[in-house]
């Protein structure tokens, strides 16, 4: 299956190149950019002050609160959701043991849990997703300062994030098997390929994500960091 290896040997290397150099040309244009020295009110008066702030930026979406409520609501969640779902993705490339042991649980009763807590994660984060998306097709406001990117965007996470439900929901996924097929990918040392349609679907599609994340408004949460810490030292 020629469509299979395409996927899962040689996409990775070229997924890998342009997250890290877009990444890399990202971070130059940030560093490059001028920041008016404008100090906003109230200004952090500490480094402890200036942190705490773009954490709570980051965690609470604080700005969007003010401006739309119901689109703040919807948001937080998806980012929430979707954080949850990175978290337990942790799990299709290794696994915890000692971790396990201290909780007291099996490694088949982890992934009992997991299975519940994923399959949960993942039917809230679609819901989210689409109701952002619809939010931008029927709101006429928000879909006159939308603009390509922004649907595209979403119906490429969309595309991720079906895909993944599919595979969860309608076939079970070897957690040993992708395991040591993201081991041997990690050392360059090509393993069986898991011949899972929907996961190499999913994987397709998380790889295309990825490579549009540094040049896309997908990348926001890092920007933050660099313009409040920017504009907090006024």
């Amino acid at each position: 299956m020629y469509f299979a290896e395409l996927i899962c040997f040689f996409m990775p290397c070229v997924t890998a190149t342009v997250f890290v150099a877009g990444i890399g040309c990202r971070i130059r244009r940030w560093n490059r950019g001028g920041v008016a020295k404008i100090p906003l009110f109230p200004t952090p008066a500490t480094p402890y002050g200036k942190w705490k702030r773009i954490l709570v930026e980051i965690l609470t979406c604080r700005e969007l609160s003010r401006g739309n409520r119901s689109l703040w609501i919807g948001t937080w969640f998806f980012h929430l959701f979707l954080f949850l779902v990175l978290l337990g993705h942790t799990r299709v490339v290794t696994d915890f043991p000692l971790l396990w042991r201290a909780l007291g649980l099996t490694n088949g009763r982890a992934d009992q849990i997991g299975a519940a807590i994923g399959g949960a994660a993942g039917l809230i984060l679609l819901a989210t997703a689409i109701y952002i998306l619809m939010r931008r097709f029927t709101m006429l406001r928000v879909r006159e300062i939308s603009g390509f990117e922004d649907f595209a965007s979403i119906v490429l996470i969309l595309a991720v994030v079906i895909s993944g439900d599919l595979m969860r929901f309608s076939s079970h996924l070897d957690l040993a098997r992708s395991r040591e097929f993201f081991s041997g990918l990690y050392g360059l040392r090509p393993t069986a390929i898991p011949r899972d349609p929907w996961f190499l679907l999913h994987f397709f599609f998380a790889q295309v994500l990825i490579m549009c994340i540094p040049f896309s408004k997908l990348l926001h949460i890092p920007g933050v960091f660099y313009s409040k810490s920017a504009l907090s030292e006024g």
